[in-house]
């Protein structure tokens, strides 16, 4: 038991969870957001660890209401994950794998709690793909669909953010 648990650890990668936010432009072109990271500034979508009490993808959309301050609905099912390396504080690396849910963004407030640590851009999924590092993420940007994913979940959840006193990490 306890050897399991070491080698899970080690070799298991941790798990986050992330948001593909998206809206639709005036001219009806299809948008997606992307953040940077706070340390080294690569271009990623909303994630972080889970949050207890919130399900997937309430924990992705609270990430998206923290980097990015967007509000909307998020979708309960993930369109896809991706693995990527992530450099803890004490200097230690791990393997994350990040679900991603699709968050069809209402609004974007002006302020929230990460804004002076990241830049956000609009930008298309193809601009998207380019500008991100992971291969895994760039096949799931280059491959989305919103509209056969907003048929597939009608019901569509709205996530509010303030309604859980949880905090992420």
């Amino acid at each position: 038991m306890f050897l399991q648990g070491v080698i899970d650890r080690v070799f298991k990668p941790y798990r986050q969870f992330g948001a593909l936010p998206f809206k639709w432009s005036h001219s009806g072109s299809l948008k997606v957001l992307l953040v940077t990271t706070r340390g080294r500034k690569r271009w990623m979508i909303p994630k972080g660890w889970p949050v207890r009490g919130l399900e997937p993808h309430e924990s992705a959309a609270r990430e998206a209401f923290e980097e990015a301050g967007l509000i909307g609905n998020v979708q309960a099912e993930a369109v896809g994950s991706f693995q990527y390396i992530k450099r803890l504080g004490s200097g230690r690396q791990v393997r994350c794998t990040v679900e991603v849910f699709p968050l069809h963004v209402d609004h974007q407030r002006p302020h929230w709690l990460e804004k002076g640590e990241r830049e956000t851009r609009w930008v298309s999924a193809k601009k998207a793909a380019s500008l991100v590092s992971e291969p895994e993420l760039k096949k799931i940007l280059l491959h989305f669909d919103p509209a056969r994913t907003l048929s597939d979940a009608a019901e569509g959840r709205s996530f509010n953010p303030h309604s859980d006193p949880g905090t992420s990490g």
